[in-house]
């Protein structure tokens, strides 16, 4: 067999991004490949072809392929992410048995992981980990050119392991260090209290396939309270995990049938309606409500969030959410490897576009002067009654304004 001429292989890099061009086109008609498809995939073969022959290390052309679409997919969105085959394989095989972890929800911001919630009552929350704060190092080493899948697996594994972190939050000059150590979760999503004057205090920390029901029965028990609810404080901050059929579920106990949230992707594809159950609704008849959250609201708990502002019964309080809210799917490619890409996006039921904005509450928190940003120690739970946010929610409950607040917003 004759050996290869040099150029041989940037053909065949070239080749390929065409095929993917020319099917493209050919799948949808009425997209025809354009001269300016052709002038970026020669620029790419060209930087291939330079990479290839003048950086410092030689390069693997697989090892180069999927680095470039690793970077091309995380350049979409925080929840897209190029897998190998061999990442693939694990994502379809799924997790075996139980798994220790930090407790956190990982997105990449600006290039850089960052925090979108740590667990409350989770390692990484009590070893200080917050929303918003960007992970520089994980065990000495430079955290880079990852998937936000393969990211996060990075914070699992066996029990007891120890991941040191080198973090860098707003407000701080300095890098911070923190030891996260890795643990089976068994904590509920739900936990229940009740406030003084009759009010009833729900915080949902995360959403799991088990919260709809923890809920139901959580709000069965509360209501049952003598005397009966005046009304309530549901907390669903610093909570970014979960699914949208869990978010629909779970807003089901207090909306039954109506409408959830929505998603639009492109034109072709058209706008689809999510719909809660009757039988699911525990509410009969609406009570006051105030939702706490927080720069770390995401996802599941946006949805929720949005939904219950929209249906007049509930007045956001506290700060912006993250905005983080899309229907995502996996396409499998020819190599073995996929792509999750997020291919619609969540709409309020009054049509408020989540992702990328983020709700905006009604009602801004007022954050105490001992846990601003620039605080360096770790995170400690403080009861609800104990918490100035839910305090504020409170009083803003006895003095009737959430009605009026409400009725304002929904003019």
């Amino acid at each position: 067999m004759k050996p290869c001429r040099p150029g041989w292989r940037w053909r065949r890099i070239l080749l390929i991004f065409l095929s993917l061009a020319l099917a493209a086109a050919l799948t949808v008609p009425t997209q025809a490949a354009t001269t300016q498809d052709y002038d970026a995939l020669r620029l790419l073969t060209e930087a291939f072809y330079e990479i290839s022959q003048k950086f410092v290390s030689k390069k693997g052309e697989e090892e180069m392929i999927y680095g470039s679409l690793r970077g091309l997919v995380n350049s979409l969105d925080p929840d897209s992410s190029f897998l190998t085959p061999e990442e693939y394989q694990d994502f379809l095989n799924g997790q075996k048995g139980p798994v220790a972890e930090a407790g956190l929800e990982l997105i990449f911001k600006d290039h850089l992981l960052t925090v979108a919630s740590a667990l409350e009552g989770g390692p990484a929350f009590r070893a200080g980990l917050r929303p918003g704060d960007r992970i520089l190092k994980l065990d000495g080493k430079l955290v880079r050119n990852l998937t936000t899948q393969e990211a996060s697996r990075r914070f699992q594994g066996k029990p007891g392991t120890s991941l040191k972190l080198q973090v860098l939050r707003n407000g701080l000059v300095k890098p911070l260090d923190l030891t996260v150590t890795l643990e089976s979760l068994a904590l509920g999503s739900v936990t229940t209290q009740i406030l003084k004057d009759s009010y009833a205090y729900i915080r949902v920390r995360f959403f799991t396939d088990a919260t709809p029901g923890e809920l139901a029965t959580a709000v069965k028990r509360l209501l049952s309270h003598v005397p009966p609810l005046k009304g309530g404080v549901l907390d669903l901050r610093n909570n970014a995990r979960g699914t949208m059929e869990q978010a629909v579920r779970t807003a089901s106990v207090f909306l039954g049938d109506k409408e959830i949230v929505s998603t639009r992707g492109r034109p072709t594809q058209g706008e689809q309606t999510y719909r809660g159950k009757a039988r699911d609704r525990v509410f009969k008849s609406a009570l006051p409500m105030v939702v706490l959250v927080d720069q770390g609201t995401a996802r599941a708990a946006e949805i929720m969030a949005g939904a219950l502002k929209d249906h007049a019964q509930a007045v956001l309080l506290g700060a912006k959410t993250l905005g983080l809210c899309g229907l995502t799917k996996v396409l499998p490619l020819q190599d073995g490897s996929a792509l999750i890409i997020t291919v619609a996006q969540c709409y309020t039921p009054k049509g408020h576009k989540i992702q990328g904005k983020g709700l905006e509450p009604e009602v801004a928190g007022q954050t105490p002067a001992t846990s601003g940003p620039t605080a360096k120690e770790p995170a400690k739970p403080t009861t609800p009654d104990q918490d100035p946010w839910v305090i504020q929610a409170l009083e803003l409950l006895q003095s009737g304004k959430p009605a009026q607040v409400a009725k304002k917003d929904a003019s």
